[in-house]
């Protein structure tokens, strides 16, 4: 609302301070918000794990490379999948950090292709940012058996 707005319709101070108030009141806010984080302990890089599908998922028409992401410090990271240098986003699934017994956090993603779509690529990587230091892990289908 406009100020001009607001002072349409305030005839006495009771109904101008309830008048405000109901509208502040229906404020709405959009949006991811921001993520504050103190620091209660060093910064950890993550320990990145890249797997393979497994022979028997190939069998099955399926082919998910999964990358595991464990004891970082804090708990925000980006991960980011490519094949043979290039970014892809589709067949993407990237989990939430969560909180480890350690107050570390660990991630998952994953990678959903086709066999062919697995087997047509030299390399595949999982390329993972973090504040205390970036990770890459790669993995080249023909190497697999």
């Amino acid at each position: 609302l406009l100020p001009a707005q607001l002072q349409l319709g305030v005839r006495e101070g009771q109904d101008r301070e309830r008048f405000l108030h109901q509208s502040v009141s229906q404020c709405w806010v959009f949006g991811g918000g921001t993520k504050l984080t103190v620091l209660g302990q060093p910064k950890f890089a993550p320990t990145v794990s890249l797997f393979p599908p497994s022979y028997e998922e190939l069998q099955d028409n399926k082919a998910t490379v999964v990358c595991l992401l464990n004891s970082f410090y804090p708990g925000s990271v980006t991960v980011n999948w490519k094949a043979d240098g290039n970014i892809i986003t589709q067949g993407v699934q990237t989990t939430q950090p969560a909180r480890q017994s350690d107050n570390k956090y660990m991630a998952s993603s994953y990678l959903t292709l086709t066999p062919d779509q697995w087997r047509s690529h030299q390399r595949v990587t999982c390329q993972v940012t973090h504040e205390a230091g970036n990770v890459e892990k790669s993995v080249a289908p023909s190497e697999c058996s």
